[in-house]
């Protein structure tokens, strides 16, 4: 009797749930219209709470396209759509049926939970990612499946901005690691197909307008005849304005560093002189001399930023005097004993990087002593407790875990090393480990953008990277800022984006960027104990 009573109020719920999820769709298909945003200008607002609405019905269960955005997925050519959203959690990503493509469709909610989590200045620990897909028929498609979309739908959920989403717009491109926007499709093909199957509003990277030549004029033209609406864009917060009609957050904190930046350089020129000392090559001396001439123009007109960075004199100086029998470890196991009491975050970060550093070649082993030293100097800044700094390192070994999966998802590659980075994570050096999470999901982002930038000509590919560098220039300047907001800036992530910025050194704001994010995020969770 009581198995008949239960089974009865189940039933009653699954029919309350259908009716409720029916209503919620159809009051979204009426209450939505589509977005006329066309510039790309940005508001700055504080994000005040992060209080995140879930879903009353599993979306995948609504029954009704228009609470997804489309998706038409080819070769097949089957319209589908796409149904994203977060809760919180603790990094978790789930997928919805049906697909065929494995880890592919996997790889790309992690891509999208990645950049997504970085736009909103949030630790990707925080929220669990869902991601359904509705369509007539499976998906079975190589690589990562509609990362753009999903990576939009996480961010207005988040954001508390699914109300807004115009689900009118199919988006055409690849998300890089960094938030920009990359493809090689031909958009003229695709913009026919999706004329053909009842599409009529289609956003692509910029990257198509600036490579695609004829083939986007084409594209154009047959926008404007048969009545398509054809938005360019660079990025996701540019996708994320045209999609909510809103910008994204920046806010913005003071940026105060009580550092002698100074030090780094001071530091060189005692191991410069040391080692000067002991030689005995008179033609190794004058050569070093030279050098260590031009390290001194430098510091007499300030410009002490530039000893963190390769190539510089004073290391060129030092590298031709270098002897095997001179320890250059030193400096750098003070500041790693320094700061393991993982109370400091800017001393662990700084000497995180001289860690990090002190692995590479001899340059790198040079340079790693000016950040050593920067980092003893230290005796300011943002405090934690070692459970925030553990969380952070769980994050970031989490972020580049994901990203590295979507970016051989993407690529059809190996290089993303999950083996590696599982070594890291086990490895009891954490001041390393942190500055190697940091540096090495860069170097993913960049792997990423080149293998769709070593697919366009000479010409073409400058044109993408002076966008490229438009972009990270603005973005690495918000990352900063929102970190110093959340009381935590990063001082190597500053550095490296003050001296990017100063050489226009795209590699360097590559860098930059997941430093101060790693440094807010940790910062964040600490908050929370």
């Amino acid at each position: 009797m009581n198995k008949i009573i239960l089974v009865s109020i189940i039933a009653i719920l699954i029919i309350i749930s259908g009716i409720s999820g029916y209503l919620i769709a159809l009051q979204k298909s009426h209450g939505t219209q589509i977005a006329t945003v066309t510039t790309t200008s940005t508001v700055t607002q504080t994000i005040t709470s992060q209080q995140v609405i879930s879903p009353l019905v599993d979306p995948a269960n609504l029954g009704n396209g228009e609470d997804y955005l489309i998706n038409p997925v080819f070769p097949d050519h089957t319209i589908a759509s796409q149904y994203a959203y977060v809760t919180p959690g603790e990094g978790l990503v789930f997928i919805g049926n049906p697909y065929l493509s494995g880890n592919g469709y996997l790889a790309g909610a992690k891509g999208a939970a990645v950049v997504a989590s970085m736009l909103a200045y949030q630790p990707l620990t925080v929220y669990n990612y869902y991601l359904y897909i509705n369509s007539p028929s499976c998906i079975n498609v190589p690589g990562a499946v509609k990362t753009d979309s999903a990576t939009v739908m996480y961010l207005a959920s988040m954001l508390n901005q699914q109300s807004s989403l115009d689900k009118s717009l199919y988006f055409l491109g690849d998300v890089g690691l960094e938030g920009y926007m990359y493809s090689t499709g031909v958009v003229y093909q695709r913009i026919v197909q999706l004329y053909q199957g009842g599409i009529y509003y289609l956003v692509v990277p910029q990257m198509m307008a600036l490579a695609e030549g004829q083939n986007y004029q084409m594209a154009l033209q047959f926008a404007k005849e048969h009545n398509e609406v054809l938005y360019t864009v660079s990025s996701i917060p540019q996708i994320y304005q045209i999609v909510t009609g809103t910008s994204l957050p920046q806010p913005k904190g003071y940026i105060d560093f009580p550092i002698n930046f100074s030090v780094g350089y001071y530091y060189l020129a005692k191991v410069y002189e040391e080692l000067y000392n002991e030689s005995t090559n008179t033609t190794a001396k004058q050569m070093a001399s030279q050098y260590w001439s031009e390290a001194e123009k430098l510091a007499e007109e300030g410009n002490y930023t530039a000893f963190y960075f390769l190539p510089n004199p004073a290391v060129s100086a030092i590298e031709i005097l270098y002897q095997p029998s001179y320890n250059l470890q030193s400096e750098i196991q003070l500041a790693i004993q320094d700061a393991s009491n993982l109370t400091n975050l800017w001393k662990i970060e700084t000497a995180s990087e001289a860690a990090y550093l002190s692995q590479g070649n001899i340059s790198e082993k040079i340079l790693a002593n000016a950040w050593a030293a920067l980092s003893i100097s230290i005796n300011a800044g943002p405090s934690i407790s070692p459970y925030g700094f553990y969380q952070g390192l769980y994050n970031e070994f989490l972020v580049d875990l994901y990203a590295a999966e979507y970016l051989d998802s993407v690529t059809n590659s190996h290089y993303g090393n999950i083996t590696l980075l599982l070594q890291v994570y086990r490895n009891p050096n954490v001041i390393y480990d942190f500055g190697f999470f940091a540096n090495y999901y860069a170097q993913l982002a960049i792997q990423f953008r080149n293998y769709f930038l070593k697919q366009l000509n000479s010409t073409d590919e400058q044109l993408v990277l002076n966008s490229i560098y438009s972009y990270m220039a603005n973005e690495t300047q918000i990352l900063e800022d929102a970190a110093a907001y959340y009381d935590g800036p990063s001082v190597v992530g500053y550095l490296m984006m003050e001296y990017g910025l100063q050489t226009h050194n795209l590699n360097l704001l590559y860098y930059s960027m997941p430093f101060d994010r790693f440094v807010m995020n940790t910062e964040e969770l600490n908050w929370y104990i």
